[in-house]
């Protein structure tokens, strides 16, 4: 959103009929316009228009939904970013968990067929071992039995240090690098949702709708306004004094504003120029135009019973 002065949009606010009574003010009575700031309501993203909620002059609240862009692509991202998440999630939780016995079963069969041949070949090397004192076996063939016994109970050794590890759940380095992806991924779903949250644009203010300044069915790209919406509170005073008055005025100080068919209110002196400038004619009477003076603005107590472009009478 972004505020734009409606600085001169109502000038001209003196009529005709009413010349002959600004060119007459009394002393300490200047004649003056209410002004209002508005706010340009802009597409967050580039795309087609779809819905317009709202119209010229119609109130809105904070949260109240103002416009929506078409959001297909936005959609199909986040339904990617999401599966992303899933997988990611998934190979994080596997990692923790051993295998499952039937990936083991093979390793388990290895293992009894190993276990088989540690038994014959310690069978074997028992018996000739007691053959070897009456002569009968050299040792040659002992070592040679002994060396397939050990090979025997290596092989065990190794198939069971392998179901062992089968059943453990994946090394510490690999459960943290599979939670961070986890993690990148789910950041990344959060980036997708929030890019089809802002198709649907949401008032972030009370205030009153200026113009709608596009339509459903249009292309906008980003930052282009929608709709204008006068803030709550937000209009003010305009007036103007001759420069031998300008000593009168302070900013915070306390005037009277009052205009036809309202109630009188207070208003504080917000701003005064620093710089001299032209009687507008619209204001004074022609002799008094060749004139300096100063533009002076005020907040009004009650800014809501004012309009936009409303002459008005401020007083001291």
């Amino acid at each position: 959103m972004r505020i734009e002065a409606k600085a001169g949009r109502y000038a001209l606010l003196c009529l005709p009929l009413l010349l002959t009574a600004c060119a007459k003010e009394e002393a300490g009575h200047y004649t003056g316009y209410v002004e209002a700031q508005s706010v340009a309501v802009a597409a967050p993203q580039s795309g087609w228009l779809t819905e317009v909620y709202v119209d010229d002059g119609a109130a809105v609240a904070e949260g109240q939904p103002l416009f929506t862009l078409d959001a297909t692509q936005q959609q199909q991202a986040l339904t990617g970013a999401q599966s992303r998440v899933q997988a990611a999630e998934a190979t994080a939780t596997d990692l923790t968990k051993g295998a499952r016995e039937a990936d083991i079963a093979p390793l388990l069969k290895e293992r009894d067929q190993a276990r088989a041949s540690l038994d014959l070949a310690r069978s074997e090397e028992a018996r000739y071992a007691r053959l070897a004192p009456q002569g009968y076996v050299s040792q040659a063939k002992l070592d040679q039995l002994r060396a397939t016994r050990k090979a025997a109970e290596a092989s065990v050794a190794a198939i069971e240090r392998n179901i062992d590890a089968q059943r453990q759940a994946a090394r510490s380095d690999q459960r943290v690098a599979a939670r961070a992806q986890a993690q990148a991924a789910g950041a990344d779903a959060a980036q997708a949702q929030w890019a089809l949250d802002e198709r649907a644009v949401r008032s972030r203010l009370n205030g009153q709708v200026e113009r709608r300044l596009r339509e459903a069915g249009e292309f906008v790209t980003a930052g282009t306004p929608v709709i204008s919406v006068y803030p709550k509170g937000r209009k003010f005073v305009r007036f103007y004094v001759p420069q031998a008055d300008l000593a009168k005025f302070k900013v915070g100080q306390s005037i009277r504003v009052t205009c036809d068919g309202c109630a009188g209110q207070t208003a504080k002196v917000r701003y005064i120029s620093p710089e001299a400038e032209f009687t507008p004619p619209v204001i004074y009477s022609v002799r008094e135009r060749k004139k300096l003076v100063f533009l002076i603005e005020a907040t009004p107590q009650k800014p809501e019973t004012l309009k936009a472009g409303q002459p008005v009478d401020v007083a001291l």
